[in-house]
């Protein structure tokens, strides 16, 4: 007969392989700044398994033929002027975090949109942006697959990242939506340690984390 005791013991190795975890509330900006939170529903191999709530974003488009870190440079000031009081209100906006962008998969889309989210107070009658190319979007719930990685954001380790996420996500078959992903920075450019980046792949349907495959 099994030991009572040790039974919980014999089944961790189990529960680990189908990312079973206790859902809970997730903010990983650093103390301070208002953050996009999310729950986390499970851990899979290398990725985690994200509900966010619905939010309101300011963000910015461009399209100009940029490469992916020259368009989030471009697009990042933008906004930045619009919280630091370019906005029909004149009012200075807390910075939020993190700072997402919407890349398509097309390499040859050369297509971005640039995001920062508005903190709670601005939400419900946010500030019309006063640049032509800077818009207010609401964002309905999301569910989310995203990998965490450091170090700075580029369009090598940026694919890196996105390939590893893909081949563990459809190995098992989820469901996810097609033609674009995100990524998203949690630091200011003077941070030069313990950086933290993610991409994320916005899941279609229910989400759940799938037994580890190998690295």
């Amino acid at each position: 007969m099994l030991h009572t005791k040790a039974a919980p013991l014999l089944l961790l190795p189990l529960l680990a392989a189908f990312g079973a975890c206790e859902e809970r509330e997730v903010s990983p900006c650093k103390k301070g700044r208002e953050c996009f939170s999310y729950t986390l529903v499970c851990n899979g191999s290398g990725y985690e398994a994200r509900l966010y709530p619905p939010s309101v974003w300011v963000g910015t488009r461009v399209s100009d033929g940029s490469a992916y870190l020259p368009a989030l440079i471009h697009g990042f000031w933008r906004l930045f002027r619009y919280i630091q009081g370019k906005n029909a209100a004149g009012v200075h906006i807390p910075m939020t975090g993190p700072v997402l962008t919407r890349v398509r998969d097309d390499p040859e889309s050369r297509q971005f949109e640039i995001y920062f989210m508005l903190p709670e107070a601005f939400r419900g009658d946010p500030p019309a942006p006063t640049e032509e190319t800077v818009f207010i979007e609401r964002f309905p719930e999301l569910r989310v697959f995203a990998r965490v990685f450091g170090g700075w954001i580029t369009d090598t380790n940026r694919l890196a990242q996105l390939r590893y996420l893909d081949g563990q996500l459809s190995a098992h078959g989820h469901l996810l939506q097609a033609g674009q992903h995100y990524t998203a920075g949690y630091n200011s450019p003077m941070e030069i340690f313990n950086r933290r980046n993610e991409v994320w792949r916005v899941a279609e349907g229910e989400l759940s984390c799938s037994p580890t495959l190998q690295e």
